[in-house]
């Protein structure tokens, strides 16, 4: 699959390229990252230039993976990723900490979605996220995503281990519209 772009009333969402590499890795160094995120810990710069320079390009050249930076325009600095990991339809997200709390993430997940459902065989998205992250769980519930309660994440732990997590599914013809019995927290 060649890399394609998304563009919504706020947002264009592009490829990660070298010039955002300093932006995520000081980005995922934030302790909340440690807390809730698989990513590697300590964050170090080495790790951003792999996923740049690396798994960026093979996801989508190989099509396991499509991942984009998500901007004000195309050419503004990185703000956050997303990206989908085809074999299991699972979706995952994260915002620097400038950009959080403005429904920046809820409009860039919405055109993923779309573009996911329309430009895939995927039937069915997975997001699953470590029991305790709020943020992650209303964007989820914001665009659509059933809540189907609280298991072992598919995601391990750094050390290999399950984690307690969050999961919830979404279905191509479902209604994106929010749905009932999500944790109130």
């Amino acid at each position: 699959m060649h890399p394609f772009e998304l563009t919504t009333a706020r947002l264009v969402l592009n490829q990660p390229n070298a010039d955002d590499v300093e932006d995520i890795a000081r980005y995922c160094t934030d302790p909340l990252f440690e807390q809730f995120m698989v990513t590697p810990w300590p964050y170090e710069r080495q790790h951003a230039e792999w996923f740049v320079e690396q798994a960026v390009p093979t996801g989508w050249a190989d099509g396991t993976e499509w991942n984009w930076a998500i901007r004000a325009r195309a050419d503004s600095p990185l703000m956050g990723v997303i990206g989908v990991r085809h074999a299991s339809g699972m979706i995952g997200y994260w915002l620097g900490s400038p950009y959080r709390g403005t429904g920046l993430m809820s409009e860039a997940t919405r055109a993923v979605i779309d573009a996911i459902f329309e430009r895939s065989e995927l039937e069915r998205l997975h997001w699953e996220c470590r029991h305790g992250n709020v943020a992650s769980l209303r964007t989820a519930q914001k665009v659509g995503f059933r809540y189907a309660g609280v298991a072992d994440g598919t995601i391990l732990a750094r050390d290999g281990n399950p984690v307690s997590s969050w999961v919830a599914i979404l279905d191509k013809h479902d209604s994106r519209e929010p749905k009932a019995g999500w944790p109130s927290h």
